[in-house]
């Protein structure tokens, strides 16, 4: 298994740049003309670093190599480099200068071709121009997740701030100080756009929960972290934690726990809106579509075992969809007769008395652990046949899909969504029902 370099990624164009000095958090490099030698000084480390520069033909024409500007001769990019790194490996790679829609795909192609798998890239976009940096930041992106690369910083070589080139002329080279801006921390944007995305579409809250784990660390090895600060990061942590294991709930059918858990997330929930934070910004602005994914959900343990399959249903879960949606069906008249809903022998006569009922079973066909008890359910249900009739479907289904359609004539794939979705609606008067007469035996 090949290990990844560490690459810089840059561009080159046509100004005449003037020499400076480059700082990154009190270091200093050596006087150049151009940033890329800048950024390859002060954030190799000790290891080696690759170097690709991307530039039009007349730019490299310009700056790649030393010309004559009048009587000044400047310095090349290559001189530069051989100057001050003549150990970096540095690569001039042509790309065009149009930039239609196409010249931009092959922009794309131009810089992912130089990417390989597992690099670490260090960008600089300080003499990027027009769609140049949008391109390259989707090409990261991209490249992240098809070639495992990561993204080792983002940076920028504020030269604007000396003013303009007429008057940096005029200052000495011990004036000629410009920052480097590091705007890794943006990038961070794409992963939550990702885990935004993610979280809306499948309720899948594993990507956000990564992330503001990571801030938590980060901000708890800060020493200069405000207790405030660290009080706001970590109940934000807390409560997409709590997000993710309620989802975990439901993914994994766990029925009997999701009432505790959806209660625990809106208690988190409430206390970090009780105070304003500034910690994580990104995840801020989730907070009400975190409070809207659970907002059906009440104090109706019956009704909430039906309202989670809709959960399921729109968050594609098909497989735990009708999981529940049989298994809920069960506990549900577990809750009105008083049985321990996970009593195995108990479930296996509830499951046993709805068939009974609903394919008229003789009493000396049963198969049962217990006659009296399946008796007395079949006769207490007998007024529900009819609500109960969607569940012989329900089974069927679920039978098909937990086999992995190995099984002569097995569903096709297609139908299964809308069985589910028929029979979820066709079964809420039988929740209902079952929801009213727990509560009458309560009063």
């Amino acid at each position: 298994m090949s290990v990844g370099r560490k690459v810089l990624l840059s561009f080159l164009g046509l100004s005449d740049y003037e020499y400076c000095y480059y700082t990154y958090e009190g270091n200093v490099s050596s006087y150049t003309r151009f940033i890329q030698t800048a950024v390859y000084e002060l954030f190799r480390g000790d290891g080696p670093m690759d170097v690709v520069v991307f530039a039009t033909k007349e730019a490299r024409e310009r700056n790649g190599q030393d010309r004559l500007k009048g009587e000044e001769r400047l310095e090349g990019l290559t001189t530069a480099f051989q100057r001050i790194a003549p150990e970096a490996n540095v690569k001039l790679v042509e790309m065009e200068s149009r930039q239609d829609e196409q010249a931009n795909w092959r922009l794309f192609d131009c810089i992912l071709n130089e990417i390989r798998e597992g690099d670490t890239i260090y960008f600089d976009i300080t003499h990027s121009f027009r769609s140049i940096p949008f391109v390259a930041l989707i090409v990261l992106n991209y490249a992240r997740f098809v070639k495992k690369a990561d993204i080792g910083a983002i940076v920028y070589g504020w030269f604007e701030m000396l003013g303009r080139p007429a008057d940096v002329k005029q200052l000495p080279p011990e004036r000629r100080l410009a920052p480097i801006v590091n705007l890794t921390g943006m990038a961070g944007l794409l992963d939550w756009t990702n885990g935004v995305d993610q979280f809306l579409r499948t309720g899948d809250a594993s990507i956000i929960r990564a992330l503001t784990k990571k801030e938590n660390s980060e901000v708890f090895r800060n020493p200069s972290s405000s207790q405030e600060m660290r009080k706001e990061v970590a109940g934000l942590n807390k409560l997409t934690e709590q997000l993710d294991q309620t989802e975990k709930v439901i993914r994994t059918c766990r029925s009997l726990q999701i009432d505790e858990e959806v209660q625990k997330f809106r208690q988190q929930l409430d206390r970090v809106r009780s105070s304003p934070t500034e910690a994580i910004k990104p995840l801020v602005p989730l907070l009400d579509a975190m409070e809207k994914k659970y907002a059906m959900f009440d104090d109706d343990p019956i009704m909430n075992s039906w309202k989670v399959v809709r959960w399921c249903l729109d968050h594609g879960l098909i497989q735990s969809a009708l999981t529940m949606l049989e298994e809920n069906g069960v506990t549900a008249i577990c809750r009105v007769f008083g049985f321990d809903p996970r009593n195995e022998g108990i479930r296996s006569d509830v499951h046993s008395a709805i068939q009974i009922l609903l394919r008229n079973i003789p009493k000396d066909q049963w198969r049962v652990r217990s006659m009296e008890r399946v008796e007395q359910m079949v006769n207490a249900l007998s007024p529900y046949r009819n609500d109960l009739e969607p569940f012989g479907l329900v089974k069927e289904r679920r039978n098909d899909i937990n086999h992995a359609g190995a099984r002569p004539q097995p569903l096709k794939a297609e139908k299964f969504w809308p069985d589910a979705e028929t029979t979820f609606k066709e079964l809420f008067t039988f929740f209902e029902k079952m929801s009213m007469l727990a509560k009458s035996m309560q009063t």
